[in-house]
């Protein structure tokens, strides 16, 4: 009885997104945030950065949440071994952001054949 029970709690938490009642277009959280380190010869310095995937279909979001991994990989390969003087300042957050965001629409081509992601937000920007 039960595994009865479990069963459909089991089916339910597996469930894309679109069918828990969220309305695209809408956000994708990058969770956990992402931790990288600086490159800093004197002392360990990191990168934590919290973002957001902006997508226009509830197809978009599963494509996105499936490959979750790959779009990681490629912002820790883009963020990791930075120097931590030239991931300060807006102006360079924002350059880098455009540039991640081609980065992660790329891989999504790669993967599924669409871009998938129509934005990239930094919620959390912290060098330390």
């Amino acid at each position: 009885m039960l595994l009865l029970a479990g069963a459909p709690m089991g089916a339910w938490a597996a469930a894309p997104a679109a069918d828990k009642g969220e309305t695209y277009p809408g956000y994708i959280a990058l969770d956990p945030p992402l931790v990288v380190n600086l490159d800093n010869p004197r002392r360990a310095q990191f990168l934590q950065i919290k973002a957001q995937f902006y997508v226009e279909t509830a197809t978009d979001a599963e494509q996105v949440q499936r490959h979750m991994p790959v779009l990681r990989d490629r912002m820790i390969t883009y963020f990791g071994g930075r120097d931590p003087e030239k991931v300060r300042g807006a102006q360079e957050r924002e350059r880098m952001r455009g540039e991640v965001l081609d980065q992660l629409r790329q891989a999504m081509e790669e993967t599924t054949g669409a871009p998938c992601i129509s934005s990239l937000y930094f919620t959390g920007f912290i060098v330390q």
